[in-house]
Protein backbone atom coordinates (compact mmCIF):
# COMPACT_ATOMS: atom_id res chain seq x y z
CA UNK A 1 0.00 0.00 0.00
CA UNK A 2 1.07 3.51 -0.71
CA UNK A 3 0.12 6.48 1.68
CA UNK A 4 -2.79 6.90 3.34
CA UNK A 5 -4.96 10.19 1.94
CA UNK A 6 -7.14 12.32 3.18
CA UNK A 7 -9.65 14.15 1.12
CA UNK A 8 -10.56 17.48 3.12
CA UNK A 9 -9.77 20.67 1.42
CA UNK A 10 -7.10 21.56 3.55
CA UNK A 11 -4.45 18.73 4.34
CA UNK A 12 -1.60 19.88 7.20
CA UNK A 13 1.39 18.09 7.19
CA UNK A 14 1.01 16.53 10.43
CA UNK A 15 -2.49 15.09 9.33
CA UNK A 16 -1.09 13.32 6.53
CA UNK A 17 1.82 12.21 9.17
CA UNK A 18 -0.34 10.94 12.02
CA UNK A 19 -2.39 9.05 8.93
CA UNK A 20 0.37 7.88 7.15
CA UNK A 21 1.17 5.98 10.90
CA UNK A 22 -2.31 5.11 11.51
CA UNK A 23 -2.47 2.89 8.18
CA UNK A 24 0.86 2.22 8.58
CA UNK A 25 -0.33 0.11 11.62
CA UNK A 26 -3.13 -1.39 10.14
CA UNK A 27 -1.40 -2.70 6.82
CA UNK A 28 -0.33 -5.97 7.67
CA UNK A 29 -3.88 -7.24 9.37
CA UNK A 30 -5.67 -6.15 6.15
CA UNK A 31 -3.14 -7.79 3.85
CA UNK A 32 -3.62 -11.21 5.84
CA UNK A 33 -7.37 -10.56 5.23
CA UNK A 34 -6.67 -10.62 1.26
CA UNK A 35 -7.48 -6.66 0.88
CA UNK A 36 -5.03 -4.08 -0.68
CA UNK A 37 -6.83 -0.82 0.25
CA UNK A 38 -10.04 0.79 1.53
CA UNK A 39 -11.77 3.89 1.54
CA UNK A 40 -13.15 5.40 5.05
CA UNK A 41 -16.20 8.10 5.70
CA UNK A 42 -18.74 8.87 7.71
CA UNK A 43 -22.50 8.11 6.59
CA UNK A 44 -25.11 9.03 8.20
CA UNK A 45 -27.63 6.79 9.39
CA UNK A 46 -30.83 8.14 7.40
CA UNK A 47 -28.44 8.44 4.31
CA UNK A 48 -30.70 5.41 2.82
CA UNK A 49 -33.86 6.75 3.38
CA UNK A 50 -32.42 10.26 1.72
CA UNK A 51 -31.30 8.35 -0.98
CA UNK A 52 -33.85 6.91 -1.94
CA UNK A 53 -36.48 9.88 -1.21
CA UNK A 54 -34.60 12.07 -3.55
CA UNK A 55 -35.52 15.33 -2.44
CA UNK A 56 -34.29 18.31 -3.00
CA UNK A 57 -35.36 19.65 0.03
CA UNK A 58 -32.78 16.92 2.22
CA UNK A 59 -30.23 17.94 4.00
CA UNK A 60 -28.07 14.74 2.42
CA UNK A 61 -29.50 15.06 -1.29
CA UNK A 62 -27.93 12.88 -3.78
CA UNK A 63 -25.06 15.20 -4.99
CA UNK A 64 -24.21 15.46 -1.21
CA UNK A 65 -24.31 11.86 -0.48
CA UNK A 66 -21.55 11.26 -3.71
CA UNK A 67 -19.55 13.92 -2.18
CA UNK A 68 -15.90 13.34 -1.63
CA UNK A 69 -15.27 15.07 1.18
CA UNK A 70 -14.05 13.37 4.60
CA UNK A 71 -13.05 10.48 2.76
CA UNK A 72 -9.97 8.32 4.10
CA UNK A 73 -8.42 7.19 1.12
CA UNK A 74 -5.72 4.24 1.41
CA UNK A 75 -3.17 5.44 -1.18
CA UNK A 76 -3.33 7.97 -4.11
CA UNK A 77 -4.24 5.27 -6.37
CA UNK A 78 -7.12 4.45 -4.06
CA UNK A 79 -8.34 8.04 -3.65
CA UNK A 80 -8.27 8.02 -7.77
CA UNK A 81 -10.56 5.70 -8.02
CA UNK A 82 -12.64 6.62 -4.99
CA UNK A 83 -12.87 9.97 -6.98
CA UNK A 84 -13.69 8.12 -10.33
CA UNK A 85 -16.22 6.07 -8.68
CA UNK A 86 -18.28 8.60 -7.49
CA UNK A 87 -18.33 11.15 -10.28
CA UNK A 88 -18.22 8.66 -13.13
CA UNK A 89 -20.37 5.27 -11.65
CA UNK A 90 -21.80 5.93 -8.75
CA UNK A 91 -24.74 7.99 -10.16
CA UNK A 92 -26.10 5.05 -12.12
CA UNK A 93 -24.84 2.09 -9.83
CA UNK A 94 -26.88 0.08 -8.54
CA UNK A 95 -24.22 -0.76 -5.91
CA UNK A 96 -24.10 2.86 -4.71
CA UNK A 97 -27.57 3.11 -2.98
CA UNK A 98 -27.02 -0.09 -1.63
CA UNK A 99 -24.02 0.19 0.37
CA UNK A 100 -25.38 2.82 2.31
CA UNK A 101 -28.12 0.54 4.13
CA UNK A 102 -26.03 -0.07 6.69
CA UNK A 103 -27.53 -2.72 8.62
CA UNK A 104 -24.98 -5.43 7.60
CA UNK A 105 -22.09 -5.78 4.84
CA UNK A 106 -22.65 -5.87 1.58
CA UNK A 107 -20.89 -7.27 -1.47
CA UNK A 108 -20.93 -5.09 -4.25
CA UNK A 109 -22.61 -6.50 -7.70
CA UNK A 110 -20.11 -6.54 -10.83
CA UNK A 111 -22.18 -8.50 -13.44
CA UNK A 112 -25.94 -7.66 -14.23
CA UNK A 113 -27.76 -10.14 -16.53
CA UNK A 114 -24.54 -11.83 -17.13
CA UNK A 115 -22.54 -8.70 -17.88
CA UNK A 116 -19.71 -6.67 -16.66
CA UNK A 117 -21.46 -3.28 -15.25
CA UNK A 118 -19.46 -0.28 -15.38
CA UNK A 119 -18.43 -0.35 -11.63
CA UNK A 120 -16.85 -3.98 -12.46
CA UNK A 121 -15.22 -2.13 -15.52
CA UNK A 122 -13.83 0.62 -13.34
CA UNK A 123 -12.67 -1.73 -10.72
CA UNK A 124 -11.23 -4.40 -12.77
CA UNK A 125 -8.97 -0.99 -14.20
CA UNK A 126 -7.32 -1.09 -10.90
CA UNK A 127 -6.82 -4.86 -10.20
CA UNK A 128 -10.44 -4.95 -7.81
CA UNK A 129 -12.36 -8.06 -8.13
CA UNK A 130 -14.34 -8.00 -5.13
CA UNK A 131 -16.08 -4.71 -3.32
CA UNK A 132 -17.63 -4.60 0.14
CA UNK A 133 -19.27 -2.41 1.79
CA UNK A 134 -18.68 -2.93 5.75
CA UNK A 135 -20.74 -0.29 8.27
CA UNK A 136 -19.95 0.32 11.57
CA UNK A 137 -21.72 1.58 14.23
CA UNK A 138 -20.37 5.02 15.88
CA UNK A 139 -20.29 4.01 19.88
CA UNK A 140 -21.01 7.42 20.74
CA UNK A 141 -23.83 8.40 18.06
CA UNK A 142 -27.21 7.56 17.07
CA UNK A 143 -26.95 10.01 13.86
CA UNK A 144 -23.92 8.62 12.09
CA UNK A 145 -21.76 5.73 11.48
CA UNK A 146 -18.43 4.97 10.48
CA UNK A 147 -17.99 2.46 6.75
CA UNK A 148 -14.74 0.98 4.80
CA UNK A 149 -15.33 0.22 1.59
CA UNK A 150 -13.37 -2.70 1.09
CA UNK A 151 -10.96 -3.67 -2.00
CA UNK A 152 -9.65 -6.64 -2.97
CA UNK A 153 -7.85 -8.49 -5.64
CA UNK A 154 -9.03 -11.94 -4.62
CA UNK A 155 -12.69 -13.16 -5.26
CA UNK A 156 -15.35 -13.13 -2.60
CA UNK A 157 -14.76 -16.91 -1.32
CA UNK A 158 -11.01 -16.48 -0.99
CA UNK A 159 -11.20 -13.50 1.45
CA UNK A 160 -10.23 -14.24 5.20
CA UNK A 161 -13.11 -13.29 7.27
CA UNK A 162 -12.15 -14.33 10.17
CA UNK A 163 -11.64 -11.61 12.69
CA UNK A 164 -12.31 -8.80 9.77
CA UNK A 165 -14.81 -6.93 11.78
CA UNK A 166 -12.29 -6.72 15.03
CA UNK A 167 -9.68 -5.10 12.87
CA UNK A 168 -12.10 -3.23 11.28
CA UNK A 169 -13.22 -1.60 14.97
CA UNK A 170 -9.89 -1.01 15.81
CA UNK A 171 -9.33 0.35 12.55
CA UNK A 172 -11.96 3.36 13.38
CA UNK A 173 -11.19 3.72 16.96
CA UNK A 174 -8.30 4.63 15.59
CA UNK A 175 -9.94 7.26 12.95
CA UNK A 176 -12.01 8.50 14.88
CA UNK A 177 -9.35 9.16 18.07
CA UNK A 178 -8.01 11.69 15.80
CA UNK A 179 -10.41 12.64 12.86
CA UNK A 180 -13.40 12.25 14.17
CA UNK A 181 -14.83 16.08 13.04
CA UNK A 182 -13.24 16.03 9.92
CA UNK A 183 -15.23 12.06 9.19
CA UNK A 184 -18.37 13.37 10.37
CA UNK A 185 -20.74 13.74 7.48
CA UNK A 186 -22.73 16.41 8.97
CA UNK A 187 -19.42 18.67 9.33
CA UNK A 188 -18.66 18.67 5.43
CA UNK A 189 -18.03 22.15 3.96
CA UNK A 190 -21.25 22.31 1.49
CA UNK A 191 -23.77 21.26 4.24
CA UNK A 192 -24.12 24.26 5.94
CA UNK A 193 -22.78 28.01 5.88
CA UNK A 194 -20.17 28.46 8.62
CA UNK A 195 -21.18 31.58 9.84
CA UNK A 196 -25.09 30.33 10.40
CA UNK A 197 -22.66 27.42 11.90
CA UNK A 198 -20.91 30.43 14.06
CA UNK A 199 -24.20 31.73 15.06
CA UNK A 200 -25.67 28.19 16.54
CA UNK A 201 -22.53 28.08 18.41
CA UNK A 202 -22.92 31.25 20.49
CA UNK A 203 -26.59 31.02 20.46
CA UNK A 204 -26.07 27.35 22.26
CA UNK A 205 -24.51 29.43 24.90
CA UNK A 206 -27.25 31.53 25.58
CA UNK A 207 -26.27 34.97 23.52
CA UNK A 208 -29.04 36.82 22.19
CA UNK A 209 -29.34 37.69 18.08
CA UNK A 210 -27.90 41.05 18.92
CA UNK A 211 -25.07 40.00 21.35
CA UNK A 212 -24.14 37.45 18.42
CA UNK A 213 -24.20 40.37 15.85
CA UNK A 214 -21.66 42.53 17.71
CA UNK A 215 -19.21 39.23 18.07
CA UNK A 216 -19.59 38.12 14.51
CA UNK A 217 -19.85 41.62 12.82
CA UNK A 218 -23.21 41.32 10.93
CA UNK A 219 -26.73 42.66 10.90
CA UNK A 220 -29.26 41.18 13.88
CA UNK A 221 -31.58 40.68 10.57
CA UNK A 222 -28.60 38.52 9.19
CA UNK A 223 -28.20 36.52 12.56
CA UNK A 224 -31.52 35.72 12.07
CA UNK A 225 -31.32 34.85 8.24
CA UNK A 226 -28.63 32.46 9.44
CA UNK A 227 -30.44 30.29 12.24
CA UNK A 228 -33.64 30.66 10.32
CA UNK A 229 -31.97 28.85 7.44
CA UNK A 230 -30.02 26.16 9.28
CA UNK A 231 -32.86 25.62 11.18
CA UNK A 232 -35.06 24.79 8.12
CA UNK A 233 -32.21 23.00 6.80
CA UNK A 234 -32.02 20.88 10.39
CA UNK A 235 -36.08 20.67 10.29
CA UNK A 236 -36.31 22.06 13.91
CA UNK A 237 -39.62 23.33 15.31
CA UNK A 238 -37.54 26.38 17.48
CA UNK A 239 -34.15 27.30 18.81
CA UNK A 240 -34.28 24.95 21.65
CA UNK A 241 -34.92 21.94 19.28
CA UNK A 242 -32.06 23.33 16.78
CA UNK A 243 -29.52 23.62 19.41
CA UNK A 244 -30.13 19.93 20.57
CA UNK A 245 -30.51 18.70 17.01
CA UNK A 246 -27.47 20.14 16.31
CA UNK A 247 -25.90 18.61 19.33
CA UNK A 248 -27.21 15.11 18.45
CA UNK A 249 -25.18 15.71 15.27
CA UNK A 250 -21.86 17.00 16.62
CA UNK A 251 -22.06 20.05 14.15
CA UNK A 252 -21.58 22.26 17.39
Amino acid sequence: MEKITLLLESEPAQSRFLADSILNSMKPTFAEHGFAGFWFQGIAISAYQDYLQNSRKSLLTRRILRGRGGVFASSPKVQQLHEQYVTRVAPTDINFGEALRLESPYCYILCENGQPNKAQKLFNRYGVNTVLSWPLKHFASDAWAGRFTLLSKHTYDEINFTGLETTLKQAQMSLFEHFHNEINPFRQCNLFNQTAIKALKMAATGLHNHEISQELHITVRGVEYHLESIRNKLSASNRANLVHIAHQLEII
